[in-house]
């Protein structure tokens, strides 16, 4: 392994993300390290190469390195079987870790050592393993379609759940637990939208987790107390709740004729880990943070969902009787998937939300955030399933494609 082994925390921290099938589920839950693959096959010889200045940290790869190390020493296997070898460059296979590379794998085949001759850069075309160099030309199935046809098939075996039914497998599919909780929450400085007062609160819906919910005033002085109306109003937006209530039509028109709550969930709005223009990038934060709980074995939608479950509680305790809610784009799945759990809404309105999750599999490219594909849901159902399920109180704006555009 060549300028990629170091620790999950590592990255982490580094704000580092990987690429998808680096993130095998439930990997750290399981007290996973990265070592540990290498430790499963032991004694076998290993030399694990980095760089100095790979964006790999090199602290985790010599930690990763130790835990191997000794472990081979436990097991009393040779001392030569287990090697580490930083070059001096970036991220790449540099010449020096060829020549590392090359000398360990003879001392282990028993040969002299073979100088690394300077490489020979070969004609494109002289590489190509098929006869135009692309594999789909050749007559291999793409993957995209490999995926619609098992979903085509997990689609002609799925029952139809009745309405409590669905709810059970949402709720084990998301990981929700606890739902009971009332979550804490504190008082911050009321903030300016557009010469309009809202008040704000940091909702803490997990241990070291909050949310932040906007409540627009109408008389700004109110903004230090948290007194909620029997009949509430809860928009959960796109990407962040400001943009949208400057930008978006529904939002506009529900906080002009509404003391409208808004909230921010984790990883969005106020709460998001990169600037807005950023967020949809495909290696963005957001990625990385799906990418972790996936390794946690948990779902990052999931969360998302639990805080605005949590959220409504804490209105109902603090005396809403009547709760209608909003959702566009991202926030139209958490207020779908929501309205399909929490039985004591009074409506639910979508915008901007995918129509079906099989539409997204049937496409090659789906711009959609990795974060909202939720993990092993079409082996149960799918979101016709869900609007169905509450289909008396739900109400479908504007429905968005794969590309997160209009249906046209």
């Amino acid at each position: 392994p060549s300028c990629f082994v170091t620790t999950f925390r590592n990255n982490l921290e580094n704000e580092l993300p990987a690429d998808c099938e680096q993130y095998p589920p439930g990997v750290v839950s399981s007290a996973l390290e990265m070592a540990d693959f290498f430790i499963a096959q032991a004694p076998k010889p290993v030399i694990l190469l980095g760089q100095k200045y790979d964006y790999f940290d090199r602290r985790g790869l010599e930690s990763a390195y130790n835990d191997i190390k000794y472990f081979y020493s436990i097991i009393k296997a040779p001392k030569k079987n287990i090697e580490l070898f930083i070059g001096p460059e970036g991220h790449g296979y540099s010449v020096h870790n060829q020549e590392a590379m090359v000398e360990f794998f003879c001392k282990h085949a028993k040969m002299k050592p073979v100088k690394v001759e300077k490489t020979e850069i070969l004609d494109e075309k002289d590489l190509y393993a098929t006869p135009e160099g692309n594999v789909i030309k050749a007559g291999s199935k793409p993957i995209f379609e490999m995926i619609a046809e098992k979903a085509d098939k997990l689609a002609e075996n799925r029952k139809k759940f009745g309405p409590e039914a669905l709810r059970r497998r949402l709720i084990k599919l998301l990981n929700l637990v606890n739902l009971d909780f009332i979550p804490y929450y504190r008082i911050l400085r009321p903030t300016n939208i557009e010469g309009r007062t809202y008040a704000k609160y940091a909702i803490e819906t997990e241990t070291n987790i909050q949310s932040i919910m906007k409540k627009r005033m109408d008389k700004p002085q109110y903004s230090y107390s948290l007194d909620v109306e029997e009949t509430v109003h809860l928009y959960l937006p796109h990407l962040s709740s400001e943009e949208d209530l400057m930008n978006d039509p529904l939002a506009i028109s529900l906080r002009d004729s509404h003391q409208l709550y808004s909230l921010d969930v984790r990883g969005l709005g106020e709460s998001m880990p990169e600037d807005l223009d950023q967020f949809l990038q495909p290696y963005g934060m957001d990625y990385m943070f799906h990418g972790y709980y996936i390794l946690l074995g948990c779902s990052y939608i999931g969360h998302r969902v639990n805080d605005v479950l949590a959220t409504i509680r804490l209105l109902i305790n603090e005396g809403a009787k009547e709760i209608h809610l909003y959702g566009r784009g991202q926030g139209a799945i958490l207020a779908l998937f929501a309205g399909v759990i929490e039985k004591r809404l009074a409506s639910v309105t979508i915008k901007n939300a995918p129509l079906s999750f099989d539409s997204w599999v049937h496409a090659p490219i789906v711009l959609w955030p990795s974060a909202n594909f939720l993990k092993g849901v079409l082996k149960e159902f799918d979101l016709p399933d869900c609007m169905d399920a509450i289909k008396d109180k739900l109400t479908v704006i504007e429905p968005w494609g794969v590309d997160m555009k209009p249906i046209s």
